[in-house]
């Protein structure tokens, strides 16, 4: 799938179906995306939404699987991935942005991750048609 890639990264991203069809091949493009041939998926609704008081239990349980995947497979990057049209973070798409960054980096600092973390949107086109950018690297 990626040659010899052996890096690894925990991606906190949407549960949304329409991600994690065959045909959108989600897991992989995150892997290229962030420079890593193998991706642990941490995935819960609007996961940059997290940071809203209202979601501290789902925040909470966020930080300790990735803590868990992180520690247990020695990733080397962190990412957090946003999408437009999302039911679990209705904002619009520049709030998306802004809040997958806030909640990358407060991944990053709460796991006092070493290596990088990423803040990534995916972008619609249509249900089955996705467009990946990367918003920042902290």
């Amino acid at each position: 799938m990626f040659g010899q890639n052996k890096k690894l990264a925990v991606a906190v991203t949407c549960s949304d179906w329409r991600l994690h069809q065959r045909r959108v091949d989600f897991n992989s493009r995150i892997g290229k995306e962030v420079g890593c041939g193998r991706v642990d998926m941490v995935v819960l609704p609007g996961p940059d939404g997290l940071l809203l008081a209202e979601r501290a239990g789902e925040w909470a349980a966020a930080q300790a699987q990735s803590d868990l995947l992180a520690k247990a497979h020695q990733a080397d990057v962190l990412a957090v991935i946003a999408h437009q049209r999302c039911a679990g973070h209705p904002v619009d798409d520049h709030q998306h942005e802004v809040d997958v960054v806030a909640t990358a980096k407060a991944l990053k600092a709460a796991l006092n991750f070493a290596g990088p973390a990423y803040a990534l949107v995916a972008t619609y086109k249509s249900d089955s048609d996705w467009g990946l950018k990367t918003i920042g690297k902290y």
